[in-house]
């Protein structure tokens, strides 16, 4: 493991990575969103920053959980139609 330095909202954070260059990806992405929405909203301390940025991405990813229970059942009744196809064409 690799320890490295980040810098989120100007404060450095510390950690110990197996793939040091993913996680500085990761947190460059994570502070320009944060940056974006500090300057939209430059009155809020970080800590709020920080809450506001989690129930954004909150939001997201249980539209992409329904998202996928929709397109899995989708694929479901796709499965079935097909197994009733091929009961259909072997009578």
């Amino acid at each position: 493991m690799k320890s490295i330095e980040v810098e989120i909202l100007g404060k450095k954070y510390y950690f110990k990575t197996d793939n040091p260059v993913k996680l500085r990806e990761h947190a460059e992405y994570l502070d320009s969103q944060l940056e974006e929405l500090y300057e939209k909203f430059n009155t809020i301390d970080q800590n709020k920053l920080y809450v506001l940025y989690s129930l954004i991405l909150t939001e997201k990813y249980l539209a992409e959980v329904e998202k996928n229970k929709i397109l899995s059942q989708s694929s479901k009744k796709i499965d079935n139609l097909l197994d009733e196809l091929t009961i259909e064409s072997e009578i």
